[in-house]
């Protein structure tokens, strides 16, 4: 029998050895393949190093992000349902919600990205609503997230005891 392990990404218990990785040495599980594939970006946000200490994710470090998206939504209630359902239901997205035409989401940087919630909104088949300078926005907002997710991976100096 496979012995129950907890993901590194959302700390969810893992019954079986279908997802995983063998990660400087240390097996890891992953409870699906969102889990996993966070991890394969970004594994220094989930686990530490004898050298350098825990890492963010270890110390418990949440980064709390609120967006607004513009949508181009069916005028099908069920589908907006749906929508924001599927959405609440991805790990790391705190909350979710529409208002008109427009998106409210909550989420924590270190489980889930703004490019991710995105690729989810378009692989359901709903279109962004973005003017050039919607794009130029967006195209800020990702690039900030990529830095401050690059920041997050390095050792984590936990501060608070000095």
């Amino acid at each position: 029998m496979f012995p129950s392990k907890n993901c590194p990404v959302c700390e969810m218990s893992v019954a079986d050895n279908k997802l995983s990785v063998n990660f400087r040495g240390i097996d890891l599980w992953f409870c699906s393949q969102q889990c996993q594939d966070r991890f394969n970006q970004r594994p220094s946000l989930y686990i530490g190093d004898p050298k350098h200490g825990k890492s963010v994710k270890q110390h418990g470090v949440r980064v709390n992000k609120q967006r607004l998206i513009k949508l181009e939504l069916p005028d099908n209630e069920e589908f907006k349902i749906k929508l924001i359902n599927g959405l609440n239901s991805l790990m790391g997205v705190t909350q979710a919600k529409i208002n008109q035409k427009v998106l409210e989401i909550e989420y924590d940087l270190v489980q889930i990205s703004l490019d991710e919630i995105e690729h989810y909104i378009l692989a359901s088949g709903v279109d962004m609503e973005q003017s050039w300078l919607d794009k130029v926005h967006d195209a800020l907002l990702h690039l900030s997230e990529e830095g401050e997710l690059g920041n997050l991976g390095h050792p984590y100096k936990d501060d608070s005891s000095h």
